[in-house]
């Protein structure tokens, strides 16, 4: 499954949710009419897309489950997510964010350093937070930092900069 949009908050009384997309095609999220919602691929739950609003970067969606606000809010934070089959594949050089979660993280010298646990957008750009032990360590997802993704072999290569794993 491919995760395409995450539930922010919910809207109105009627149980509808604002979504924002992790596509820059917003208007794509307008299709769907069966997708899959959950914290994570191994725990969703299917969801039949009533209607889909575009607001900007953002869309406001009304699924046939969910009938009231409280509904619409115990939805606040998941993913919605859709089969493969009804993805768009990711431009060359660049990642879904459900591909990069779980990722075993080396150094340039191929030491193991530990693995991808999030990846957090930030207004500067998105940034991988990689477990290392028992600490959390940002990661600017840049070409200076990240020097090679492996999706196959399921590992990313990191330059280790000093100051980075303090």
């Amino acid at each position: 499954m491919i995760a395409v949009a995450k539930i922010t908050k919910s809207v109105g009384l009627k149980g509808q949710v604002q979504v924002e997309s992790l596509s820059d095609q917003v208007g794509r999220l307008q299709n769907l009419k069966q997708v899959f919602v959950g914290k994570a691929e191994s725990d969703v739950r299917p969801a039949v897309v009533e209607t889909t609003e575009s607001r900007g970067d953002r869309a406001v969606m009304k699924f046939r489950s969910v009938e009231d606000r409280t509904g619409a809010d115990a939805l606040r934070g998941l993913w919605i997510f859709v089969e493969d089959d009804q993805g768009i594949p990711a431009k060359k050089g660049s990642y879904f964010i459900h591909e990069i979660i779980g990722l075993k993280a080396f150094s340039e010298e191929g030491i193991e350093l530990g693995v991808v646990l999030d990846v957090v957008s930030l207004p500067a750009g998105d940034t991988w937070v990689v477990k290392i032990g028992e600490r959390e360590v940002m990661v600017p997802a840049v070409k200076e930092f990240i020097r090679d993704v492996d999706l196959h072999r399921q590992r990313v290569v990191i330059r280790i900069i000093e100051g980075l794993m303090e």
